[in-house]
């Protein structure tokens, strides 16, 4: 056997580990010193079976050391998740059943209210759509929140093929005291009559709302025909109050509206006994109504009062 090859695997593959050792680098069995001082060639990694399994069993170790870690990871992340959600599902479950006590002395019930509808007419638009509105008088013998009106459409048949809701201009309506109302109809189909229906929440008691008045109304028509209704509104409270607006209908000589238009001050504040014009635009009428109704409404600023 030549003296630079492993006695024991036959490889060539030898190294000098240290000053005084030989050994074979595919078995790594060690060699005799003798006949070994020549230098020996560069290492080379060889691809003996044995090396090959040594390999083997490392990558293996890896692997399955990895998947372990990555499970450990992801068992660790699942738990956390889970406690965290039974904990969110435990809190929602608490707040859900948590009851809330309702004030006896509230004395507040959903009513139809008795009234009377004034100037209610269908006004389309350019788009298909309908806008019924006219004036409602609550004659109820109680002040009313947030009044309701249901438009329903019919056919010939009585049919109901129609219907929508809308709102007041006002929030709060007293016994006695009137209010525009508006509905919009969205892609309003061919019909034969309609019937409006009012609902509102009761109030305890009478809402003291701001004297607000109107003054030197008038009615114009500007260079492109358009009507314009001009005034002036003066608060004759004592205190101040914020979002104070304007609503007008402009009706004919068959007392249905024509057109409607609301505006606010641009002025916040609008304090005691102060006096500010406004103006109303009219783009739908043509002609110059016969008459017109208006009323106000306003929020009262807290803690402002006059000197």
């Amino acid at each position: 056997m030549n003296s630079k090859q492993c006695p024991t695997c036959g490889s060539a593959n030898i190294y000098q580990e240290s000053a005084t050792i030989y050994r074979c680098g595919d078995c790594f069995d060690k060699l005799p010193i003798g006949g070994m001082m020549d230098s020996p060639p560069p290492k080379v990694y060889g691809t003996s079976k044995q090396k090959s399994k040594t390999d083997s069993f490392k990558n293996w170790k890896n692997l399955i050391t990895g998947i372990t870690v990555t499970w450990l990871v992801l068992g660790s992340t699942f738990f956390t998740y889970f406690q965290n959600f039974k904990s969110t599902l435990n809190t929602t479950t608490e707040e859900e059943t948590v009851s809330i006590p309702v004030d006896p002395n509230l004395e507040s019930i959903e009513i139809i209210p008795e009234g009377e509808f004034e100037y209610t007419t269908a006004i389309p638009d350019v788009l298909g759509n309908l806008y019924f509105v006219g004036k409602f008088t609550n004659s109820s013998g109680k002040s009313i929140l947030m009044p309701k009106f249901t438009v329903s459409l019919f056919n010939e048949s009585k049919e109901n093929i129609k219907t929508s809701e809308g709102y007041a201009e006002k929030n709060v309506v007293n016994d006695g005291e009137s209010v525009i109302f508006q509905v919009l109809v969205e892609d309003a189909p061919s019909y034969f009559n309609f019937d409006i229906n009012v609902t509102a929440t009761t109030l305890p008691n009478e809402t003291i709302k701001p004297n607000l008045v109107l003054k030197q109304i008038d009615i114009k028509r500007t260079l492109s025909k358009e009507l314009i209704l001009v005034g002036k509104i003066q608060n004759k409270s004592n205190f101040t109050t914020n979002y104070t607006r304007i609503s007008c209908l402009l009706i004919n000589k068959q007392e249905k509206t024509v057109d409607y238009a609301t505006v606010s001050l641009e002025k916040e504040d609008f304090l005691p006994k102060e006096v500010q014009n406004f103006e109303l635009n009219f783009p739908r009428s043509k002609q110059v109504p016969n008459f017109y109704y208006c009323e106000t409404d306003a929020i009262t600023k807290e803690n402002v009062k006059a000197n």
